[in-house]
């Protein structure tokens, strides 16, 4: 064969070539090379198709192969390499709603806005209520998408309060709190080198923070590209104002289908209509009307969107006729009529042709600052004249007039009112006098579903769980804010920020310390029974910040109100204070409260909180050095998870067996731990610790010198991590990657990658304000030895030259390694 045919081969075509020149059978190359023949024979198939260098060095050993011939094959596994990198890291992840409506008539605000986003880094696109921001900001997102490798990230502030801005920014962007640190600053680190458009939608309620916030990141980010729609400007330095225009109305009326339907105002007006009815097609009789329509409605979309769900019921003329009788009265007033007085007006409009049921429900939906199930709506708006088996199809009633949206996601159902139709419903709920009824259905509402949330964290579907608790975590805050903040409801407020603790805990441990401060604050108007969960909550959170004293505070104040404690509560508060102590080095003290803990749950047949204290006892022990009494309370706590068929605690306690084997010398069992707790957490789609697991896996395999065994796993865990956003976890495997290609014999090639990915690693994990755990710093000083001896004091410049790289640049080099 050629060479230039040879060199266009891929890797298992040419491997097949060279085997049968040498005359061996996959069996014969197997033996030579110490390489398995099922790897081989699905190398040669295609079923893999990225070998690593030193599968690729072996074979051409065993094979015998010349220069040439050894050249070839090591392009052809390069080219699989980087097919593979950019397969995984071209794609790139954003958070960008899916609509279900077309857009329309935007064309040149879109091609405007995007021309504008290759010269400035921060546009801020401006208009009234309904004329269409939020949707022409996604869609130009979707159209520069490909200029920002690190992708676009979504952010809806319109149900946000100012204090929780930073914390919906770094939850859409996947990064949790650093202890006490400021989320800006994690924010400001995290994004410094990143290549990233940020959407921050609905500003207007809260515009002096986002003015901080978007002033912070624009100096302190130079590659991230803020779009903000809002009805005022940020008023920011670098801010390019965009005012977007209503949809173009046709001036006069006089003109065919076609060339109206060539303005975008009539095009929406037709397009919305055809969509309820496929037969529908704009006739000559009916330009005139719908011109009218549009020019009434002043071109804005959404007002051309309610006007258009009457058509299934009124001819356009007759939509036509009764908007000129509302506008005529509007006009009597002797003033001008704004942009936001023909949105209030049109509103009006369609409430007015609601039925009592459909008009009753759309006010009460409005007391949900964020979206809504059907069954919360159900909860919180049935009652009077609405039966709950009458929700749903009011519902779909209101969704038919475009009054509600429905939103698609994670094979659920979501509902949510625009936030300029929420202002009308809730100026109407008002009125009706009903908003404190209404208040305080939502506020139970939140409170059971924080209850729910809490009791099906140890049985749940991980991802099915935080996607529930993400979803309606802004609900659950303007709750308490309702609640606490204006008195309403104390005693349920303060129980409903104390069932909140493990979402807290998973999602933003300092917000939810902040809230348990605030109400343990109100010393006089709260009771001991309601004191003392908020008490246990709060040392709960402190210990997830590594605030170990003022954990300890909390926990003993809870257990100095004893006679307010049921049995529960005081096994609760002894574990929060016997690990607080523990963490803080007074391990005998914190394992005596740890064991009084443990008799009550024993005493009250408590298995499940009996397995808990049994694995902080086991922490306890392992902070203590005592590996072999971490491993066996360790193993108790795992019989009796396994026994109550709870595989998601039972998995992580296996994980904790792994690193506890892992760090008495055992890598190899640790391996086979590991194995067994990514199992358990693949079983209950607990993803992020699967990823963990794999991991560790990859760590454990460079310990005990399976390089190919490494990188496998660290593939596997660095997509899902990726995936799932956790940030610091993915730094962990780029290190893994680059010790795996670091310490492989014959790796000299991969040093220089290696010292540049540590580098990196370095870097972000300082912006992160993280530090290693155990299994890497005992790694990374391994690798480190071995760059020292390797390149001396140029190991440096080099991790230098990694610390600057942007993070598709470090997951191609790791891949590629």
């Amino acid at each position: 064969m050629r060479p230039h045919r040879e060199a266009n081969l891929d890797f298992g075509a040419l491997l097949k070539q060279f085997r049968a020149r040498a005359g061996l059978s996959q069996q014969m190359l197997a033996d030579r090379s110490l390489i398995s023949v099922q790897a081989i024979s699905a190398l040669e198939r295609g079923y893999r198709k990225v070998p690593y260098r030193e599968t690729v060095d072996r074979l051409a050993e065993a094979l015998a192969l010349d220069q040439r011939q050894k050249s070839l094959l090591e392009l052809s596994a390069r080219k699989a390499r980087g097919i593979r990198a950019l397969q995984r890291t071209s794609w790139v992840h954003n958070n960008l709603p899916q609509h279900l409506t077309a857009l329309v008539g935007r064309e040149g605000v879109l091609r405007d806005v995007a021309q504008l986003l290759a010269d400035v880094r921060c546009v801020s696109i401006v208009g009234p209520g309904g004329v269409g921001k939020t949707r022409a900001s996604i869609a130009v997102a979707e159209r520069v998408l490909d200029r920002f490798p690190a992708g676009a990230c979504f952010v809806d502030l319109a149900p946000l309060a100012e204090c929780s801005a930073e914390q919906a920014i770094g939850g859409a962007l996947g990064l949790q709190e650093a202890g006490a640190r400021p989320m800006l600053a994690t924010l400001c680190t995290y994004l410094a080198e990143k290549q990233l458009l940020l959407l921050l939608d609905n500003c207007e309620h809260i515009v002096g923070e986002v003015r901080r916030i978007a002033g912070s990141l624009t100096r302190s980010c130079p590659r991230v590209t803020i779009v903000a729609t809002s009805r005022e400007p940020l008023q920011i330095p670098g801010e390019h104002v965009y005012r977007i225009p209503p949809l173009d109305v046709p001036g006069s009326a006089k003109i065919t289908p076609e060339e109206a339907l060539s303005y975008g105002a009539v095009a929406l007006f037709a397009e919305r209509v055809s969509s309820a009815d496929a037969r529908y097609e704009l006739q000559l009789a009916d330009v005139a009307p719908v011109v009218e329509i549009c020019r009434t409605l002043d071109g804005l979309p959404l007002a051309i969107e309610l006007a258009a769900a009457r058509a299934t019921a009124l001819t356009p003329s007759e939509i036509c006729a009764r908007l000129n009788r509302v506008f005529t009265v509007l006009q009597s007033s002797g003033r001008g009529v704004s942009r936001h007085d023909t949105m209030h007006a049109v509103i009006d409009w369609s409430y007015a042709l609601l039925s009592t049921q459909a008009r009753l429900l759309f006010e009460r939906l409005s007391i949900f600052s964020a979206g809504f199930t059907l069954e919360a709506a159900t909860s919180v708006c049935a009652g009077g004249d609405i039966l709950p088996d009458d929700v749903f199809d009011v519902l779909t009633s209101l969704i038919a007039q475009s009054l509600v949206m429905t939103e698609f996601a994670h094979g659920t159902s979501r509902y949510r009112l625009l936030e300029v139709t929420r202002q009308y419903a809730f100026e109407r709920l008002e009125a009706r006098g009903e908003r404190l009824a209404a208040a305080q259905r939502h506020l139970i509402a939140c409170l059971d579903l924080a209850i729910r949330l809490d009791s099906d964290w140890y049985t749940a579907d991980e991802t099915v769980w935080f996607q529930s608790a993400e979803a309606d975590l802004e609900n659950c805050r303007a709750a308490m804010r309702w609640a606490i903040s204006q008195g309403n409801d104390v005693d349920r407020g303060c129980r409903l920020a104390a069932a909140l603790a493990r979402v807290w805990y998973s999602l933003s441990p300092s917000e939810g310390r902040r809230w348990t401060t605030a109400v343990l604050e109100r010393e006089r108007v709260i009771s001991d029974e309601v004191r003392v969960p908020l008490l246990i909550a709060d040392a709960e959170l402190c210990a997830a910040l590594g605030e170990y004293a003022a954990s300890l505070r909390s926990a003993e104040r809870a257990l100095s109100l004893r006679a307010a404690c049921g049995d529960v509560q005081v096994a609760r508060a002894l574990q929060a204070a016997g690990s607080a102590r523990s963490a803080l080095g007074e391990v005998q003290k914190g394992e005596s409260m740890l064991r009084e803990a443990l008799e009550i749950a024993r005493a009250l047949g408590n298995a499940r909180l009996e397995a808990l204290v049994l694995g902080d006892l086991g922490t306890a022990r392992s902070r203590a050095g005592d590996v072999d009494g971490a491993r066996g309370l360790y193993a108790q706590a795992l019989s009796l998870y396994l026994e109550l068929q709870l595989e998601r605690p039972a998995a992580s306690i296996a994980g904790n067996l792994a690193e506890v084997q892992f760090a008495a010398g055992d890598a190899a069992a640790a391996l086979q731990r590991a194995h067994e707790a990514l199992v358990g957490h693949e079983r209950t789609n607990n993803r992020r610790s699967a990823a963990n697991d794999l991991s560790n896996m990859a760590a454990y395999s460079v310990a005990l010198d399976r390089f190919e065994e490494a990188r496998s796993y660290a593939s596997q865990a660095l997509a899902i991590a990726r995936e799932v956003k956790a940030t610091v976890l993915t730094l962990y495997i780029l290190q893994h990657l680059a010790a795996a290609g670091a310490l492989q014999p014959k790796a000299a090639r991969s040093h220089e990658g290696a010292a540049a990915l540590l580098g990196y690693v370095d870097r972000q994990l300082a912006a992160l304000s993280a530090q290693r755990e155990y299994t890497e710093r005992q790694e990374y000083q391994r690798v480190l030895t071995v760059l020292q001896g390797r390149f001396g004091r140029e190991g440096s410049k080099l991790m230098a030259r990694g610390a600057d790289w942007d993070e598709a640049k470090a997951v191609t080099t790791a891949l590629e390694m």
